[in-house]
């Protein structure tokens, strides 16, 4: 849907990217207005709104004041945290309506940050809309009773639920589709079994996804298929951007929704949680490691999601999980996903989702959504848990209360307006989430004739140099990086490719990689 629709046909609306790279999107610059204004046609006959479209664009701290913003909800909450300009950002947000999707999905922290933003927004007589196929009963609860309300009961999914200071209604909505759909659910062992599944799904013609918990098992997997001879696309979120950018690009095309039959036949993409959301992607046959229930719903709707004439057969979800035993030991989930442990740490909710979708073996929607969350995440769902795992769920439960009161000692309180005791910084510096682990920034630089370019710059020669080394970035654990040494030959190189960077950029790891030899442009590090 286009934006003009929400606005009067004579208007020319303001549209905003707000999120920390959209200073990178060519793209988004040539979108702001209907015809762009580049700066050398300030001076000219320019209207208004045009120079005030240039003007809300040159900085992201200004993007809540354009008529429409689209962004990360990272940019929203420093709306209510302590950092430099957060008035003018709760200013424009003030003035909209705020819709945040899938808030489900984030942790207690950034959960906690999303009540305080609501609440600020309607202290300031502002609304909000909040989407999510798969909340549980007690989180819509709780939100209510933030407005003063009870929610005993509710129809079944799908749902909408209206709350203000005067009244909280809940009532049903029609589906998008007319006809639901039943998911059969399957398991598998163990990953030699997922690549095998895979292997046979892709020599039948279609399109695969192998999605996994964390990077390592997907770079894992992408090896592993690989040398069956597969044509294997890989995706996950330890991408330099530029390559990510790139990957995404191409991924849309093999399996977006206008790909053609003959450019999906067969191929085969391993990715993590990156493709559980945003990207409109669709695939012939999927196959999971087992994630909490809310995020395997969300993933199995990207299985068969478009409409295509001459797909055959129907579509199933196999997932990769233990067998959910009542003896199940503390272990159980570690012992399939040594690394994916360390993703979900709750394997006790693991467990239950396991459990329940080996009892009903399926996914119906939406008719069935409900009785799947309310058996994992349900109030008294704990009495089902092998007590062995009894101790993850305790122990998760109290990481999210640590989160949560971590978060509301570090975000601005409406009822005590600005009374923060603590500083205000920019907000580069400002925690929008809390990392299990620090992490770095590493930039990734290639020799060149003597020189150190940004990685990115082999990709596309219309960057800037400042764009090429943002593009050039990953952020991985530091407990994975050993201090970046550059070689004495290249000191000189990097001193002066670092002159380049700009004030935020010191504590960035410049890491120097070079052509392999008989790899062409292929890096390799040094």
């Amino acid at each position: 849907m286009s934006v003009r629709c929400l606005f009067r046909a004579d208007s020319r609306p303001t549209l905003s990217l707000v999120h920390a790279r959209s200073h990178l999107l060519d793209l988004f610059r040539s979108f702001r207005l209907e015809q762009p204004v580049g700066r050398e046609r300030y001076g000219e006959e320019t209207s208004a709104s045009e120079n005030c479209a240039q003007w809300i664009a040159d900085d992201r701290r200004k993007a809540f004041l354009a008529d429409v913003g689209v962004g990360t909800v990272d940019q929203a909450l420093l709306a209510i945290l302590p950092a430099r300009f957060q008035a003018l950002r709760l200013f424009g947000l003030a003035r909209k309506v705020l819709i945040l999707d899938e808030v489900h999905a984030y942790d207690a922290y950034v959960g906690k940050g999303i009540e305080r933003l609501i609440e600020w927004q309607l202290e300031l007589g502002g609304s909000c809309i909040l989407l999510s196929a798969t909340l549980p009963h007690v989180a819509r609860r709780k939100l209510a009773r933030t407005l003063g309300h009870d929610l005993v009961d509710s129809p079944p999914f799908p749902r909408a639920m209206r709350l203000s200071c005067s009244e909280c209604t809940v009532a049903p909505v029609r589906p998008a589709r007319n006809r639901g759909r039943a998911l059969p659910v399957r398991f598998l062992a163990d990953a030699e079994r997922a690549c095998d599944a895979v292997a046979e799904a892709a020599a039948s013609g279609k399109a695969v996804v192998y999605i996994r918990n964390s990077v390592d098992d997907a770079l894992e997997a992408h090896e592993a298929l690989s040398q069956r001879g597969l044509r294997v696309e890989l995706f996950h979120a330890r991408m330099a951007l530029i390559d990510r950018f790139c990957a995404e690009s191409r991924i849309l095309e093999q399996f977006g929704k206008t790909s053609r039959a003959e450019e999906r036949a067969g191929r085969v993409l391993v990715a993590t949680q990156v493709v559980e959301q945003s990207l409109d992607i669709d695939f012939d046959a999927m196959i999971t490691d087992l994630a909490p229930i809310d995020l395997l719903v969300q993933r199995a709707g990207r299985l068969w999601r478009h409409e295509r004439p001459g797909r055959r057969g129907s579509p199933e979800l196999l997932v990769v999980s233990p067998e959910p035993v009542a003896d199940a030991g503390a272990d159980w989930y570690a012992r399939c996903f040594p690394r994916g442990q360390w993703v979900y740490r709750d394997h006790a909710r693991l467990w239950l989702t396991a459990k329940a979708l080996s009892d009903v073996g399926e996914i119906v929607t939406p008719d069935g959504v409900d009785a799947l969350i309310e058996a994992v995440y349900g109030e008294d769902c704990e009495d089902r848990i092998p007590p062995a795992l009894i101790e993850s769920l305790i122990r998760d439960e109290g990481v999210a209360s640590a989160q949560s009161a971590e978060a509301a000692r570090r975000t601005l309180d409406p009822r005590s307006g600005y009374a923060y005791d603590g500083p205000w910084e920019d907000d580069a510096a400002v925690a929008t989430r809390l990392e299990d682990q620090p992490r770095v920034t590493l930039r990734l630089g290639l020799v060149q004739e003597g020189r150190i370019v940004p990685w990115a710059a082999t990709r596309s020669e219309a960057l800037t140099v400042a764009q090429g080394w943002a593009l050039s970035e990953v952020q991985v654990a530091r407990s994975r990086v050993a201090e970046a040494v550059v070689p004495p030959a290249l000191a000189s190189a990097a001193e002066a490719a670092r002159a380049d960077w700009g004030r935020f950029d010191a504590e960035k790891l410049l890491v120097v990689l070079e052509a392999a030899e008989g790899e062409g442009d292929v890096p390799g590090p040094w």
